[in-house]
């Protein structure tokens, strides 16, 4: 489990430098604000559509990865 601890924590690390970089005001559609994890996943899976990588199997090998990290 500390992996996991350690990892979450460089995570909520890059969520944090994302939001500053974005200006970190919480964006809402229709007066609920948006959540800024699937924005930052939105933003990364459209980066490495850039660099070549498709999305959806990007996505695939994510799930696979955290289902093996967390041990379901």
């Amino acid at each position: 489990m500390p992996a996991e601890v350690s990892r979450t924590g460089l995570a909520q690390t890059a969520l944090d430098a994302y939001l500053r970089a974005e200006g970190a005001e919480r964006r809402g559609v229709d007066g609920a604000p948006t959540c800024e994890i699937v924005d930052l996943i939105t933003d990364l899976l459209l980066l490495a559509r850039k660099r070549g990588c498709d999305p959806s199997s990007v996505v695939r090998k994510t799930e696979r990865h955290v289902l093996a990290e967390t041990g379901q």
